[in-house]
C-alpha cells in the first residue's frame, strides 16, 4: 500500500508542477491591480536631513501603493479611480527628539499621471482620496516627511513606468523605488 501511495503523490505532485504555468498569475492586492509599488526613502546625516531653515534631525519612509481602475496606459493624463497606499514614516527636528513614528493608511478614489515634481518625467498624482494617520506623529504639523499630508499637488514622485529607480543626491541620503506593471 505505501508504494501505491508514493506513486499517487508523485504522480499528483507533476501534474501540479506542469499545470502551475497554466494558471492566471497571482496579485498581491486582487485582481484589479495594475500597479504595484513598493518603496523606501532613508536620511540619515542630520546635519544634512534636517528641517529646512537649520537644524539637525533624520528622516525616513517605507511603504507600497496599488494602482488600478484605468486603461492600463502610462500615458500623460491617463486616470484611476481605486488604489490603496500604506507606509510608516518618522521624522526627528533635532537629534535628541523622538522619532515620532506615523502609520498612513491611503484608501485612493482617484489618481492621475501627470509631470514629476521631484525629477524627470511622469509620476502618480492622487487627486481623491480618504486617509486614516495612526502613531505619535499624526498629530504633528504637516511636513514632507510628517504629520498627517499628502505630498503638495498629490504628487507621489512615484514614476509611470515599471522599473527600479534608484537616487542618492547626497551622502546618507537614498530613495528606493520598485514599480511593477502587472498585465
Amino acid at each position: 500500500m505505501n508504494e501505491h501511495s508514493g506513486i499517487l503523490i508523485l504522480i499528483a505532485t507533476a501534474g501540479l508542477l506542469l499545470l502551475g504555468p497554466l494558471l492566471p498569475g497571482a496579485h498581491a492586492y486582487g485582481n484589479a491591480a495594475q500597479w504595484q509599488v513598493g518603496f523606501s526613502s532613508t536620511c540619515n546625516v542630520p546635519t544634512l536631513c534636517g528641517p529646512p531653515g537649520g537644524g539637525t534631525g533624520t528622516f525616513g519612509l517605507g511603504g507600497w501603493c496599488d494602482f488600478s481602475g484605468s486603461n492600463g496606459s502610462t500615458a500623460l493624463g491617463t486616470t484611476g479611480t481605486l488604489g490603496d497606499c500604506q507606509l510608516a514614516q518618522y521624522a526627528r527636528t533635532d537629534l535628541g527628539q523622538p522619532n515620532n513614528p506615523v502609520h498612513l493608511a491611503v484608501d485612493i478614489t482617484g489618481w492621475t499621471i501627470m509631470p514629476n515634481a521631484f525629477a524627470p518625467g511622469l509620476s502618480f498624482h492622487i487627486t481623491a482620496a480618504t486617509m486614516k494617520c495612526t502613531g505619535p506623529g499624526a498629530t504633528l504639523p504637516p511636513t514632507l516627511f510628517s504629520g498627517c499630508s499628502l505630498p503638495p499637488g498629490g504628487d507621489t514622485g512615484i514614476p509611470a513606468a515599471a522599473g527600479h529607480f534608484s537616487l542618492s543626491p547626497f551622502t546618507g541620503y537614498h530613495v528606493s523605488v520598485q514599480v511593477t506593471q502587472l498585465p
